[in-house]
């Protein structure tokens, strides 16, 4: 993981010592798991913190230490603030929020339109990278995202990008992972059939959201487009934060001649060695498959993940293989957003095996069923 570097900006040690001893809004974080929570996001909208001008705050933990904070307004106008918190299992930690000059921290999540690489919109944070397609390319035409492998905690994107090379491993990782014309990466799209489900087409438009030392996000429109003679249209949310190897994707469909729609979350599959489905989630480990060397360019590990609250208010779902691709088939109302998780890992980028990815993979699911409980005082 990157070890955050804090940079003081007119405000001293012994001074923020001090402040620390001052009333302000407390922030209690309480971890009632068994599960150590680590580099987990805090995100609390501005209603939650009357009186408080968030571009003028630090917040500090019980040690007197500042935690990387970004403040950022959503695509639906909620303007939140955002840290990431570590708190062992059965245990809270507090928080305290004083005014003060905002320490400069790094950017640890970030993304972009890449309209030098045909529409390319490549997202990445200090673990793991990727992108997604655009207009401008002809081939291929899915929803699904290509992985990046990266074994640096630096930001590479721009450089991989200007270079032009990034089939090829410099030393920080590479490109070695095959989409053509499936879901990729993983990816929600319409549920047409058994061996025949809807790829889905490259984004239409894109707008990015933010960067950050924590959270990076975009919104992409797609459509319209024809599934079994209904004409729909999506739109997708791309959220990723620091220090996680999981993008989170709202998407919405909207149809005006049905009320819901089956669905399919599926990443494709390729030279698997080890795979693990459960209620919501699949994990499987595969060799390189873009590469003309798959052993010396390693496993990836691929992860998709439900919300497993919708799982379990529909009747109707399966997980397993289909049309190569590792695939959990449900049923949702059009006009809603849906919450799913694609992951992804690299075994020269710290994901030694199938069974930690597996344990990986179980732990975030849990955590995004199980959240925080977060306190403002």
């Amino acid at each position: 993981m990157m070890k955050r570097t804090f940079f003081w900006v007119a405000v001293s040690a012994a001074t923020l010592l001090a402040s620390c001893n001052q009333e302000g809004h407390r922030i209690i974080v309480t971890n009632d798991t068994d599960l150590d929570r680590t580099f987990e996001t805090v995100e609390i909208d501005e209603s939650g913190l009357a009186g408080v001008k968030l571009d003028s705050i630090m917040v500090i933990d019980e040690e007197g230490t500042a935690a990387a904070v970004q403040v950022y307004t959503d695509n639906d106008g909620n303007r939140k603030l955002l840290f990431q918190a570590t708190v062992p299992a059965q245990s809270e930690k507090v928080y305290t929020i004083i005014e003060g000059v905002p320490a400069t921290y790094s950017t640890l999540a970030y993304s972009r339109h890449v309209p030098e690489r045909l529409d390319d919109y490549a997202y990445e944070n200090n673990v793991i990278a990727g992108r997604i397609y655009g207009p401008a390319l002809e081939f291929p035409r899915t929803f699904g995202s290509d992985i990046w492998v990266k074994c640096t905690d630096r930001l590479v994107i721009d450089d991989w990008f200007a270079k032009a090379d990034y089939h090829h491993n410099y030393g920080e990782g590479m490109d070695c992972y095959k989409v053509d014309n499936t879901l990729g990466g993983g990816a929600l799209v319409p549920y047409t059939g058994a061996e025949k489900f809807f790829t889905g087409d490259n984004y239409v438009s894109q707008k990015h959201i933010c960067d950050g030392p924590v959270r990076t996000e975009a919104v992409f429109e797609y459509g319209p487009f024809d599934v079994d003679g209904k004409e729909m249209t999506a739109t997708r949310v791309l959220t990723l934060d620091a220090n996680s190897h999981f993008v989170k994707w709202e998407t919405t469909f909207n149809c005006a001649d049905t009320d819901s729609i089956a669905v399919v979350l599926g990443a494709v599959m390729h030279d698997v060695t080890g795979i693990k489905n459960e209620l919501n989630w699949i994990a499987f480990t595969e060799k390189a498959s873009d590469s003309a060397d798959p052993d010396r360019d390693g496993n990836i590990s691929v992860a998709v993940i439900y919300d497993k609250a919708d799982l379990d208010d529909n009747p109707y779902y399966t997980s397993g293989k289909e049309a190569g691709h590792a695939v959990i088939i449900t049923e949702e109302q059009v006009g809603r957003p849906v919450t799913t998780w694609t992951g992804s890992g690299w075994s020269q980028g710290g994901i030694a095996s199938q069974e930690e990815w597996e344990n990986m993979v179980r732990d975030f699911s849990f955590a995004q069923q199980n959240p925080l409980k977060v306190t403002v005082k």
